[in-house]
């Protein structure tokens, strides 16, 4: 940086200037990998759907399944020590190989009430997912749909969307229908804020599990202690996550409009419908 500059500039100046620009350092947001056809169904669904209220989205039950590790860690822990310290026990942070271990669970939830949190022995497949539908969905629907109005909500992993499966919901079909949802959309899923809950109270815990039946029996109880008024929230929140779906799409038009009108060029609105910053970026790097 201080290539070609008559003063040389320190590093401790750049980290105090970036700060007070507000520049702070932040982890990476995290989101799926999205395509031009998952960008295009996501907008898809996010007009089909853009006439629910909270009313509507009340009457869907939503699942999903996610992975828990016994041990996490960044890798980026850092503390102030003096150089004779580096091997201090008090200094060191042990390590366990892949984690330790991890649980894959699977859960359900809807405004009227939480459904069973279930410990999934490996990874869930098409037979162990016909015994979760059989054992846990199925009754969930009856009882908290009674009117056999409700909707269930899953994503379209392969276990979702085998023969198998879709046979059964075919038999059910009286009973309940299936939502319809877009690829590689987990950010739609209000459940993927109650699994951020769960990692946040057990990461919290005074007692840290030790083993992978102590992290089961954690995870269970914090799903059961999940607040109501959490989960209805989420819930709640689904207009609005389809609004931002649309509303991205509305800002690419924008600035289709004002860049073909000022430069002659036109963005490929489809496939940025949901980040318009990526449409920006392709034209300044030109």
């Amino acid at each position: 940086m201080n290539q070609g500059a008559t003063k040389s500039v320190s590093q401790s100046t750049i980290q105090r200037t970036l700060l007070r620009l507000g520049l702070r350092s932040r982890r990476l947001v995290r989101a799926p990998m999205l395509t031009a056809v998952h960008r295009r169904r996501r907008l898809e669904f996010a007009r089909q759907y853009s006439s629910w209220t909270s009313t509507e989205w009340r009457q869907v039950a939503f699942s999903d399944e996610s992975r828990f590790m016994l041990h996490r860690t960044d890798g980026r822990w850092r503390i102030r020590r003096e150089t004779s310290e580096r091997n201090h026990p008090a200094t060191i942070a042990g390590t366990v190989q892949a984690g330790g271990g991890s649980i894959m669970v699977w859960g359900m939830f809807s405004w009227h009430s939480l459904g069973s949190l279930i410990i999934v022995e490996g990874t869930m497949d098409q037979y162990k997912y016909a015994s979760v539908l059989a054992d846990h969905v199925h009754p969930y629907m009856r009882i908290v749909f009674p009117q056999d109005d409700g909707i269930f909500q899953q994503d379209n992993a392969r276990c979702h969307t085998a023969a198998s499966v879709r046979a059964w919901f075919e038999e059910h079909q009286d009973e309940f229908t299936v939502l319809p949802w877009p690829a590689n959309s987990p950010d739609l899923n209000p459940i993927e804020q109650l699994w951020d809950h769960l990692d946040r109270v057990v990461r919290a815990m005074d007692l840290q599990p030790r083993n992978l039946a102590q992290l089961a029996t954690a995870l269970v109880s914090a799903w059961l202690n999940i607040p109501e008024n959490t989960f209805r929230d989420l819930c709640d929140s689904l207009p609005a996550r389809l609004a931002a779906v649309r509303s991205a799409k509305a800002c690419i038009e924008m600035l289709n409009i004002s860049i073909t009108l000022e430069h002659g060029k036109h963005c490929q609105d489809l496939e940025f419908a949901i980040d318009p910053m990526l449409c920006t970026s392709s034209l300044m790097n030109e």
